[in-house]
């Protein structure tokens, strides 16, 4: 038997006041008396009322202590734990995180997430032992989420289960622990339903439950026996000492029972560039290195799909720093040239123009240029279709050369400059050209420079691919002599591979990441790199973008791709999101859902147990007052016989 307020047993003095009031009752009986004889009568009357004597043959007194014990009894709302019915309002917390997803098999052999037989566990006890129950229902997930409130129509339970889907971040535990404590707070006949694997990635302490709370776990023999191996660290970095080449270590740990062999593979950017089969004991950890990995923007490791947890299989990684933007810049020569994209951080490749068809026989992929320039080459030396190809699909910046035009002479005077990145910080004041060729067919681009009426410099895109051109020969211009021209050079080559893009580095997914954003970019959105599809839109904050965006809730690779007013790409920039690393582990953090002080038993071991049958409070308390009022009536009757005289 359990009792809903103990401290009412206070109440129970009242019991021994009774009794006092009757030790300390004088009852005398008026009759006459016809000689002082009789004063023997009265001295027997005084024995009497000594105080023990008293309580002998008090029918009445016995009623009563009976009935106030009955009373304090009902004060202390008595239960006890009957049938497994639900009771009249079930809370269901409903455990979504990345664990959940694990593969585990029924006894008939089929396979599904953990997640997905939780969902059937929770719809069959609905429909069962809680058909009469209203249900509440919570999502454990990043944060914690009331899908139902109160809900008796079944179909409602279904399509709210229905929708949820796993959370890959990091779980809010202990919040949807303490939202279910909380909705159930007021309620008597309520209880709470935990429906989780028990893999806590963070302790679960501190909170008090009124009513009672159940565990049920959905069955792992999967995990147990096929196990997870999971992705630990993952990291890639070059050295000019070889090449430029890339260098990437990878840790992969075994969390099951037996040992476990594995494929891991390595991609530079799309393309595969080595595997390793590998064999990692139980509980063990394991590293594997990769040497001579071709530069890329990003990398990924895949260790395949064989284990119960898919979603830390595969990880990506970044090169330490900024990867150098690769400049083929194909001329004669210039040196002013070279030296600036140099000091902006490029990797420049010179190749003469008599050499173009042999370069481009023996390209490898991976080896392409970020950039082209081509600086004075005479026409027809690029007129391959290999060429065409390459051009054609890689940001050009055009010096004198590349295009058709006609010969025009610049006027003295002021510059006049546009609004445009290529443009910033710059005056062009005492800039002298000599003489420039106004492109026929540089229809992709607008001038951004010009001399009174005699564009100078154009800049655009073509196809989406951006281009810039200088319109007149660095040989006869002070241009390059100038202070201005590294941060012109500087500003060319981060406008022309800003949709290349840098890395944001990696994210647990949901989380929010604080980033910098290009002060001329008006939107952004993420992009999900290898499925194409669009992941949602930056977040804006006064009508500009936040510096403190939440990232993808998915794992996977993501762009996330700024642009200005006119639409035009701002940067671009590379993310890898994973799944919250805790949750590919086996071991349970500690789960304490204590009773408050006044619902002693209430929440005890026998409900926290993982699987107890529910336990449905039976009421005592209204056939103790149906009893207590029974008592009053025998009370009254005995009370009219005189019995208490």
């Amino acid at each position: 038997m359990f009792f809903d307020s103990v401290p009412s047993l206070w109440f129970g003095l009242s019991l021994p006041a009774i009794v006092l009031l009757y030790l300390f009752k004088r009852k005398y009986v008026n009759t006459p008396v016809s000689s002082h004889l009789l004063w023997n009568r009265v001295l027997k009357d005084m024995e009497a009322n000594r105080p023990w004597q008293k309580l002998r043959n008090r029918l009445l007194m016995f009623v009563q202590l009976l009935m106030a014990a009955l009373l304090v009894l009902a004060l202390m709302q008595p239960w006890i734990a009957a049938g497994g019915s639900a009771k009249e309002h079930a809370v269901i917390v409903l455990d979504r995180s990345a664990s959940m997803t694990s593969t585990i098999v029924s006894a008939d052999g089929k396979k599904e997430s953990r997640l997905d037989r939780a969902k059937t566990a929770v719809m069959e006890w609905a429909a069962g032992d809680a058909s009469g129950s209203a249900i509440t229902l919570i999502a454990m997930g990043e944060q914690a989420e009331v899908l139902l409130s109160r809900e008796t129509d079944r179909n409602q339970v279904r399509a709210a289960l229905d929708a949820v889907t796993p959370a890959y971040g990091k779980t809010a535990y202990k919040e949807a622990m303490s939202l279910a404590s909380a909705l159930t707070r007021d309620g008597k006949d309520a209880e709470i339903r935990l429906f989780t694997d028990g893999l806590f990635a963070e302790p679960v302490t501190g909170l008090t439950f009124e009513v009672p709370v159940t565990i049920m776990k959905p069955e792992d023999e999967a995990l147990a026996a096929g196990g997870n191996v999971s992705v630990t660290q993952f990291g890639v970095k070059s050295s000019r000492e070889s090449g430029g080449l890339a260098t990437a270590v990878a840790s992969v740990k075994n969390w099951g029972q037996a040992p476990a062999q594995i494929d891991v593979t390595v991609y530079a950017g799309k393309e595969m560039a080595d595997m390793r089969r590998v064999t990692v004991e139980p509980g063990k950890q394991t590293s594997v290195y990769f040497d001579g990995l071709a530069p890329a923007d990003w990398y990924k490791l895949d260790i395949g799909q064989n284990d119960a947890l898919a979603a830390d299989n595969v990880t990506y990684a970044f090169l330490a720093g900024e990867r150098p933007k690769r400049v083929l810049a194909i001329g004669s020569g210039n040196l002013f040239l070279e030296k600036a994209l140099q000091l902006a951080g490029a990797e420049v490749t010179k190749l003469q123009p008599e050499g173009a068809d042999a370069w481009i026989a023996t390209l490898k992929p991976e080896s392409a240029p970020d950039v082209i320039v081509l600086e004075s080459v005479p026409e027809g030396a690029l007129a391959s279709d290999a060429w065409k190809k390459l051009l054609a699909g890689k940001p050009v910046l055009y010096a004198g050369s590349g295009y058709e035009g006609k010969p025009a002479s610049v006027p003295a005077g002021s510059y006049t400059i546009a609004e445009h990145p290529v443009t910033r910080y710059l005056k062009f004041q005492d800039t002298h050209v000599a003489s420039v060729r106004q492109p026929s067919n540089a229809l992709w681009g607008k001038p951004v420079v010009s001399a009174g009426e005699v564009p100078l410099v154009y800049a655009g895109t073509d196809n989406g691919v951006p281009r810039l051109l200088i319109a007149f020969s660095l040989q006869q211009s002070d241009f390059p002599l100038r202070t201005e021209f590294p941060v012109f050079v500087h500003n060319a080559l981060e406008w022309l591979t800003a949709s290349q893009g840098g890395s944001l580095g990696r994210a647990v997914a949901a989380d929010r990441k604080e980033i910098a954003m290009s002060p001329r970019s008006s939107s952004a959105v993420w992009i999900d790199a290898e499925g194409g599809r669009t992941a949602g839109e930056a977040e804006l904050t006064s009508g500009r973008l936040a510096a403190l965006q939440t990232v993808p809730d998915q794992p996977g690779l993501y762009r996330l791709e700024e642009k200005d007013e006119a639409g035009q790409t701002v940067q671009m920039r590379w993310l890898g999101v994973t799944m919250d690393s805790r949750e590919s582990g086996t071991a349970a953090a500690e789960l304490e859902f204590k009773p408050s002080s006044g619902t002693a038993g209430e929440a005890g071991e026998d409900s926290a147990e993982a699987g107890a049958p529910s336990k449905s409070p039976y009421w005592l308390w209204r056939w103790i007052i149906a009893l207590a009022l029974v008592v009053v009536v025998w009370e009254w009757g005995v009370y009219r016989r005189g019995t208490s005289v």
